[in-house]
């Protein structure tokens, strides 16, 4: 996982910087009832695009986590149960909607789908290497607020996602779910209406990147601790009973 997290922090910093040029002409906002209308719908306009880099974070994340267990060459049939359901179910279901695209006989599009059905064939048992279809897991189906993020998780086998996102976080589930619900909740607000009743200050703003960057932080923790655990590390050996010491008896 080399490249998700660092792209992400990059989009994040271009929001920030909006930020910063919006508060070096705030006073230019004060004078000027265009310029601050301008401010304010940048504002909103950026929390909406935070969502969306968040949302491509997850599909990034996704696609280097399934590369990852691919690369351990464990057995597909003893990987977690719920790594090989999403691989089948969801896997197939994005092959369905990629038939869908291939009414219009679009070449691209039929090569895509031939290439997700390839995969989705690929994890025979007794057969290494094979590819997962990464695309099953990467779908948040709606934007991401803690629920969404909580079945992403599910889907690569962790058992109580949420506490264990907002631990590796340093913070509560409860902590983690209000932040991100109140994110939701302005982004929908500024994306349906264009604005928003209280419009996102650039403290807002900022706050927000920070609230992702912890959240795409610690979803690569929650990730490496589980390919550091079984079946993707095999488990130490036990060690040997120690040699018992002194004479020993004769039998």
């Amino acid at each position: 996982m080399q490249n998700a997290l660092p792209n992400f922090r990059a989009s994040l910093d271009k929001v920030r910087a909006i930020a910063d040029d919006i508060d070096v002409h705030v006073q230019d906002a004060l004078k000027d009832a265009a310029i601050q209308a301008r401010h304010e719908t940048t504002l909103c306009a950026s929390t909406v695009i935070l969502s969306g880099f968040l949302e491509s974070f997850l599909r990034e994340i996704a696609e280097e986590m399934i590369a990852d267990i691919c690369s351990r060459a464990v057995p597909f049939d003893q990987l977690p149960s719920k790594i090989r359901i999403t691989h089948y179910w969801d896997g197939a279901s994005h092959i369905r909607e990629m038939a869908r695209e291939e009414k219009s006989a679009d070449p691209l599009v039929l090569a895509k789908a031939a290439d997700a059905a390839r995969r989705l064939a690929s994890v025979d048992a007794a057969q290494l290497p094979y590819e997962i279809v990464w695309e099953a897991f990467a779908d948040t189906q709606a934007n991401p607020g803690p629920e969404e993020i909580s079945s992403y998780l599910k889907r690569f086998h962790i058992p109580e996602p949420l506490p264990t996102l907002a631990i590796a976080m340093n913070t509560t589930q409860n902590t983690l779910s209000l932040s991100l619900r109140s994110f939701i909740e302005i982004r929908n607000e500024c994306a349906h209406t264009g604005s928003a009743k209280n419009v996102p200050t650039t403290s807002d703003v900022r706050g927000y990147c920070k609230l992702l960057e912890h959240v795409g932080t610690g979803i690569v923790t929650v990730f490496q601790n589980a390919l550091a655990a079984p079946p993707y590390t095999a488990q130490a050996p036990a060690p040997a009973p120690a040699a018992p010491s002194g004479p020993q008896p004769h039998p």
